[in-house]
């Protein structure tokens, strides 16, 4: 569910950047029938928008990313697997900025470092938390 948001908010973010730099016509698409991905359809009059409208989906998926390091729950380390998934979401709108597609592979790697961390770091938390309502735990502390 998190991942779905984080498609939404990436593309929604753009739409805003979009609009607050004076671009016409925004529109978001999370689902299109013919087999297209989520993208943003927006007509900027300037390159200098442009930078900023494809800036934006990484910048505000970052802030919401980074936004579960100030729990103070094991959930925390959500913030790497999400934003690992938003540099990935990403790739292809730096690539674009940067008018470079050799730049694209390694984002992409970079991010899937940050979701293999993620994954490390949220399940070694459960494990020392046992699980969720401590059911490991409290089998262990039983079973000794």
């Amino acid at each position: 569910m998190i991942f779905f948001a984080l498609i939404a908010i990436h593309e929604i973010s753009h739409v805003i950047v979009g609009y607050c730099l004076g671009c016409e016509y925004e529109k978001a698409v999370l689902f299109d029938s013919n087999f297209n991905g989520p993208h943003t359809e927006l007509i900027c009059s300037n390159g200098i928008n442009e930078f900023f409208v494809y800036i934006g989906g990484l910048l505000v998926t970052s802030i919401f990313s980074l936004s579960f390091l100030l729990l103070d729950t094991i959930e925390k380390n959500m913030s790497f697997l999400s934003l690992g998934i938003s540099i990935i979401l990403s790739s292809s709108d730096i690539s674009l900025v940067l008018r470079s597609q050799t730049t694209f592979y390694p984002l992409v790697t970079f991010g899937f470092f940050f979701v293999i961390a993620g994954e490390y770091f949220l399940s070694s938390s459960y494990i020392k938390e046992g699980f969720s309502f401590g059911f490991l735990k409290n089998k262990i502390d039983e079973e000794m």
